[in-house]
C-alpha cells in the first residue's frame, strides 16, 4: 500500500490518507478482504499520530470500504456499488482534464486538491441535511415517484398524498416543517401551493416525460373503440384521462376505473379491445385481460429531466435554517 502523506499540505493529513486508501480502494488496487495495517503500524511507517489513523479508519468505516473487528484488524469490505475499472478510469480522466483547466487558472494540484476535498465533503454534508416532500393525489403513487427521486438524486424524500395537506397530522406537519422544499406533478401544483400557503414552502411542479411512441399509439386508436383506463384508484384515473386530452387526444371513448375497485375493474375490463394502463398498476392488470385485448402502459414514473435537473440544484444550494 503506497501511501504519501505531505504535512505542509493544505488537506489535513487524515483527509491525506483517507483520500488515498479510498482511491486504492475504488480503482481495485485493493481489492475486497484485503487486510490495512495496524494503526500502530501505518502511523509507525508514516511517523504520523495513531489517532490521525484512527480517525481516518472511522471515516472509511462509515463510508462502507472496510471493516474493523477488535483485534482483527481492518479488512476491505465486499461493495456490491463498487466503481467498476471501466468508470474508475472514466473518473480518474475527469480528474486529470480538471486539473490540467485548473493548471490553466493558476492553481498548482495540491490547491486544486484541496478546494475539490472541501467542495466534495460541502456537497456531501448538503446532501444528506437536504429534505424533500414529494407531494401526489394518491399516496400509492406519491410513494412510488417519492423512491424514483430519492435513486436519483441521493436524498430523503418523504411522499405524502394531497389528502394528508387538507388534514395534517402532527406527523406529517413535522415533515413539513423539516422540508426544504414540496415537489410535485404540474397537475396537482395549484392546489399544493394553496394547501402550503400557511407553511410557506417552495413548491416545485415537475413534468412528465412525453412517450410520443405511447400517446401516437392512443391517438390512433379508431373512434368510437371501446377503452378503459386504469390507475391505482378512480380519481387518478380521471387525472389520466385529462392528462391525455391536454396531450391532444380528446376523441377517446374511454371510461375510468382504479384496480382499488376489483369487481368494478373486472366488469369493466370485459368486452373492451382496448386498456390503458399506468405503469404503477400495469402487474395487476394483465392477468385479467382476456385474449384480444390490447395493454397499452403509460410510464408515469419516468420524471422530466428539466425538473430532476431544478430538484438537483435545489439540493445542491446551502440549506437554509429549518
Amino acid at each position: 500500500m503506497r501511501v504519501i502523506i505531505e504535512l505542509n499540505n493544505h488537506l489535513p493529513v487524515h483527509a491525506q490518507l483517507k483520500e488515498q486508501i479510498k482511491f486504492l480502494i475504488l480503482s481495485g488496487e485493493m481489492a475486497p478482504g484485503t487486510r490495512l495495517p495496524t494503526t500502530r503500524q501505518l502511523a509507525g511507517f508514516l511517523r504520523i499520530n495513531r489517532n490521525t489513523v484512527l480517525k481516518a479508519y472511522q471515516e472509511l468505516v462509515q463510508e462502507g470500504l472496510i471493516k474493523c473487528q477488535r483485534g482483527r484488524g481492518c479488512v476491505v469490505v465486499e461493495r456490491p456499488m463498487a466503481v467498476a475499472q471501466p468508470v474508475s478510469a472514466r473518473l480518474l480522466a475527469i480528474i486529470d482534464h480538471a486539473i490540467e483547466q485548473a493548471g490553466e487558472l493558476g492553481v498548482d494540484p495540491d490547491d486544486f486538491a484541496a478546494f475539490a476535498y472541501a467542495r466534495a465533503k460541502q456537497r456531501r454534508d448538503v446532501r444528506v441535511k437536504r429534505r424533500l416532500v414529494f407531494v401526489e393525489c394518491e399516496a400509492r403513487i406519491a410513494a412510488s415517484m417519492a423512491q424514483v427521486i430519492q435513486e436519483r438524486l441521493g436524498v430523503e424524500v418523504k411522499p405524502l398524498a394531497l389528502e394528508d395537506l387538507r388534514q395534517p397530522t402532527v406527523e406529517v406537519e413535522e415533515q413539513l416543517r423539516q422540508a426544504h422544499v414540496v415537489a410535485t406533478t404540474f397537475f396537482h401544483i395549484q392546489e399544493a401551493r394553496r394547501l402550503l400557503a400557511k407553511a410557506k414552502k417552495e413548491v416545485v411542479g415537475l413534468g412528465l416525460k412525453p412517450h410520443l411512441e405511447k400517446l401516437v399509439q392512443i391517438a390512433g386508436i379508431p373512434q368510437g373503440t371501446p377503452a378503459a383506463l386504469v390507475c391505482v384508484s378512480e380519481r387518478s384515473a380521471l387525472n389520466m384521462k385529462r392528462s391525455l386530452e391536454n396531450a391532444g387526444i380528446k376523441g377517446l371513448d374511454a371510461s375510468i376505473c382504479g384496480v382499488d375497485d376489483r369487481p368494478k375493474l373486472a366488469e369493466m375490463l370485459s368486452g373492451r379491445p382496448m386498456i390503458i394502463a399506468s405503469d404503477l398498476v400495469a402487474d395487476e392488470v394483465r392477468p385479467l385481460l382476456q385474449p384480444g385485448q390490447e395493454l397499452i402502459v403509460l410510464d408515469y414514473l419516468a420524471l422530466d429531466e428539466g425538473g430532476i435537473s431544478l430538484l438537483r440544484s435545489i439540493v445542491a444550494e446551502e440549506p437554509q435554517a429549518v
